[in-house]
């Protein structure tokens, strides 16, 4: 029977082999299902070497090293997280997308190594290399539930500091509005007037006319419109089938024109009589609500734009549409985030201020012009009020006379 050298924590027994050694200020000690042979007692040396190293680097995977064990760390990443997301309140959409943080980021990245063993330079490293896989805003909020996850582990004091606390999220160049103009928005309602059945026209022309975001018009019922002051409110949204409050958590009333009271009277014809309650626009192949907005964009909004040869946009593009022909025709900004949804004009003139500067359609310029370009003095005038001299090698000092 082989012997383990001293000091390498291998004890052969005499049909196993068992290991000790100290971890995070505990000893442990393992039984392995092996013969005492002395190849078997190498390879465990070997093995132990490993485990040392590891926790010096502070990267040991107890539950991954000794898979059959009942002492492995009850701290690990993988455990934790998980309990840390069964804890928490949140609407469905938030919850997928921090699960699927976890499930195809940070569990693969740190199993179920303890948490406190997790470093800053590691969680550095990974962010760097999922930057070069994914856009800087994925990674934003990769980093959501990673950051909430330490600050927990802090707070049950597990830990004295998270390692995610000094890293900052990557710079994102935030999308800007790219509406379309008021011959391509009549020329893609009347292609879908065209070609698809009235639902789709119904839902697109309804986008344009209102600005309503996808998520919210997918959501209004025939109980939100009010007929006679020819409103319809908005107070929910639908996010992956899942209803829930807009994306401000604010409720208004929408003004409607006659165009989109016209559309509403069309739309009457296919679902009013389900209810109050029920949708205004229904899915026209299923006949029920449209569980999200991926549908409408895929089968209908993009092949319009292709067949019309107009660029590529997102549908959401309707909304911006709708924000840039009203800023055009002189509608007061105010009165416009107001029907968008915005608390104030602060938002609009953020995202729209070259619409807004372009609303007087030159009349500002024009000013300006007057101003400037044709009423400066003549050289006689200038002589006759001035007298120059050279004060310096480069310039003249003008000096007047009385």
């Amino acid at each position: 029977m082989g012997r383990g050298r001293p000091g390498t924590g291998v004890e052969p027994l005499k049909s196993c082999i068992r290991v000790g050694f100290t971890y995070q200020g505990k000893r442990c000690r393992e039984t392995l299902a092996l013969q005492p042979t002395p190849a078997n007692i190498k390879a465990t040396e070997r093995l132990m070497a490993k485990v040392q190293r590891e926790i010096e680097l502070g990267v040991f995977d107890y539950a991954r090293t000794f898979p059959s064990s009942g002492s492995a760390v009850t701290n690990g990443f993988s455990t934790y997280a998980d309990g840390w997301l069964a804890g928490l309140t949140v609407e469905k959409s938030t919850r997928s997308d921090y699960e699927g943080a976890l499930r195809n980021v940070w569990k693969p990245a740190f199993g179920e190594r303890d948490i406190t063993s997790i470093k800053h330079s590691e969680i550095k490293k990974a962010v760097a290399d999922l930057a070069e896989r994914v856009t800087a805003k994925s990674v934003n909020n990769q980093l959501i539930p990673l950051r909430q996850i330490f600050a927990t582990a802090v707070d049950d004091e597990i830990m004295e500091r998270s390692p995610v606390l000094n890293i900052k999220n990557l710079k994102v160049q935030k999308p800007v509005p790219d509406p379309f103009e008021r011959e391509e928005m009549e020329a893609i309602v009347a292609f879908i007037a065209d070609r698809y059945d009235e639902h789709i026209l119904n839902w697109y022309e309804f986008a344009f006319g209102t600005g309503l975001r996808p998520s919210e018009q997918i959501a209004v019922r025939w109980g939100d419109v009010d007929w006679r002051r020819k409103t319809i409110r908005v107070e929910r949204a639908r996010v992956r089938a899942v209803l829930k409050g807009t994306k401000t958590s604010s409720i208004r009333d929408v003004d409607l024109t006659d165009r989109m009271i016209a559309v509403l009277k069309r739309q009457k014809a296919h679902s009013f009589m389900k209810g109050m309650d029920a949708p205004i626009f229904l899915n026209p192949v299923t006949g029920n609500a449209w569980p999200d907005v991926q549908d409408q964009r895929k089968l209908y909004f993009h092949p319009a734009l292709r067949a019309l040869g107009i660029r590529s946009r997102d549908a959401y593009q309707t909304r911006h549409t709708y924000a840039t022909l009203a800023l055009m025709g002189g509608v007061n900004p105010a009165y416009i985030a107001r029907q968008m949804g915005h608390t104030n004009t602060a938002m609009l003139f953020k995202h729209y201020s070259k619409w807004i500067d372009g609303a007087d359609a030159g009349r500002e310029a024009g000013k300006l012009n007057t101003l400037f370009a044709h009423n400066f003095p003549t050289d006689e005038k200038i002589s006759s009020n001035f007298n120059l001299k050279l004060v310096t090698p480069t310039g003249l000092e003008p000096v007047f006379s009385p």
